[in-house]
């Protein structure tokens, strides 16, 4: 009871440090840390990617999506079915989107993914500099880590929503690799 006592209270306040950063500024910084992600060889040799849709205060992925889309890679992203589960849907054109019903823009249909996955941009509340990563607490991600192949795990943050500690468990699963608007970590 104390761990999920100690999360809800990081959660609350990472989310809000992330909320305070004023819009203008967020799709600065979201930019910023596209144009890091696009850079790295990780990326660079990337033949299919999975990639959240940005809602709220996260990291915002419409521009990387559109370059994404624009290179001519394969595109999958999240749906959740039944609201336990996440799969990922192959994206080809952004027409294909609509809001779910707490308003995350998600798939209509399409192609589930079946195979590995080159590089998965992720997002999250928290993330430390050794590449642990704290979520929501609804476990989609850990859970759809733990069942497909994901050559390497990006997680997506601003420097705000770095630090040094988090309450981990043995099911939360790490990062390959942290980007934020001032640094590449690579834990």
């Amino acid at each position: 009871m104390k761990l999920l006592k100690e999360k809800e209270y990081i959660r609350s306040k990472l989310k809000k440090k992330r909320d305070n950063i004023n819009k203008e500024l967020r799709t600065q910084k979201s930019q910023k840390i596209t144009d890091f992600l696009c850079k790295i060889d990780e990326f660079k040799y990337s033949t299919n990617i999975f990639c959240y849709i940005s809602y709220l205060s996260e990291v915002e992925t419409h521009s990387l999506i559109n370059y994404v889309l624009a290179e001519n890679l394969d595109l999958f992203v999240p749906k959740i079915i039944n609201g336990t589960e996440m799969i990922a849907i192959k994206l080809s054109d952004l027409s294909n989107l609509e809001p779910d019903n707490i308003g995350i823009l998600t798939p209509k249909s399409g192609e589930i993914l079946s195979d590995t996955v080159d590089i998965a941009v992720t997002p999250g509340l928290g993330f430390t500099k050794k590449g642990g990563r704290m979520g929501y607490g609804r476990g989609y991600y850990d859970r759809w880590f733990s069942k497909n192949k994901v050559k390497i795990k990006i997680g997506v943050a601003f420097e705000k929503q770095i630090i040094t500690h988090l309450p981990l468990e043995k099911t939360d699963i790490n990062m390959d690799i942290v980007i934020t608007e001032k640094e590449i970590i690579n834990p």
